[in-house]
């Protein structure tokens, strides 16, 4: 087969700009990164890339590099297929900031495998913050119901936020464990953000959003402090003592487990941080001889 020429490359280029150029056009403005944006030829030019009108014109045949190319996606808010349309028609690399198919199905088997055997409570994560998985010491810890946590989907903000989750009601139960929760909070949603600012404009972000408002959680959480500071990575919640079912009070620590090079899928691993979290996790049948910091 011939290698497409240089000019095919360019047309190719613009051909793909300029579809999703217009298509932004006729979209309704209702998110708040395009109310000043009107999508113009001259606009791109002025605010990502000098050399577009030269490009459009034929005054210029150099395709612009893979850096330019991605600034003009975020400028036109390009979902992740549209960006490694427009990388893909440069002849760049696409960027793959989740995994799909067949890859993310056998990444999942293996997650699956991985919590039957750990010992600790623990759960699966998707990017999209559902909770696909779970194993009985997670379901005993955070006192959820059987018919809650099954093979039906949970979801990680639901069980923060919701007003009528245990771990939310356990989690806040005086002034100094609010503020711990809210300070794990606002950093889970900036982490969020960062993770997947790539990914911001694809729909299902966009629904992970929606449903972090629906508690407003954004609105509340979702602005960094004046500097942003990384809480200590132990929590506090009431747990239960089932040899006794007295609620005590006890601070864990989470760690993540994943194995594809990708952030998710992830498995978050619960450990004891206290002595009084060692009993209530011996108690759920954990390793008697687990560590704690």
């Amino acid at each position: 087969m011939d290698m497409p020429s240089e000019n095919s490359w360019l047309k190719n280029v613009i051909g793909e700009i300029e579809t999703v150029r217009m298509k932004r056009q006729r979209e309704p403005a209702d998110r708040s990164a395009s109310s000043w944006k009107r999508f113009t030829q001259q606009e791109l030019n002025d605010e990502v890339c000098p050399t577009y009108k030269n490009l459009l014109l034929g005054r210029s045949r150099r395709i612009p590099n893979r850096e330019t190319i991605i600034r003009i996606a975020e400028y036109l808010e390009c979902t992740s297929d549209e960006r490694n349309d427009l990388l893909l028609a440069a002849g760049y690399l696409p960027i793959r900031t989740e995994l799909e198919g067949r890859a993310l199905k056998l990444e999942l088997e293996r997650a699956h495998r991985t919590l039957s055997m750990l010992p600790f409570p623990a759960m699966i994560v998707t990017h999209t913050q559902d909770i696909i998985g779970c194993n009985v010491p997670f379901r005993r810890l955070f006192d959820l119901a059987p018919d809650r946590s099954s093979d039906g989907l949970m979801n990680r903000i639901d069980l923060h936020f919701h007003s009528s989750s245990p771990i939310r009601e356990r989690s806040t139960f005086d002034a100094q464990s609010r503020k711990q929760w809210e300070s794990h909070a606002i950093y889970g949603i900036q982490s969020f953000k960062r993770d997947h600012m790539l990914s911001r404009y694809d729909a299902w972000y966009q629904r992970v959003i929606h449903k972090a408002q629906t508690y407003k959680a954004i609105e509340r959480y979702g602005h960094p402090p004046n500097r942003e500071e990384v809480p200590d990575n132990t929590q506090t919640i009431l747990a239960t003592m089932e040899s006794t079912g007295e609620l005590v009070p006890v601070r864990y620590k989470t760690f993540s487990i994943s194995a594809s090079g990708y952030i998710y899928p992830k498995i978050e691993v619960f450990l004891p941080a206290d002595a009084s979290a060692r009993k209530v996790f011996e108690d759920l049948g954990c390793p008697a001889n687990c560590e704690f910091g």
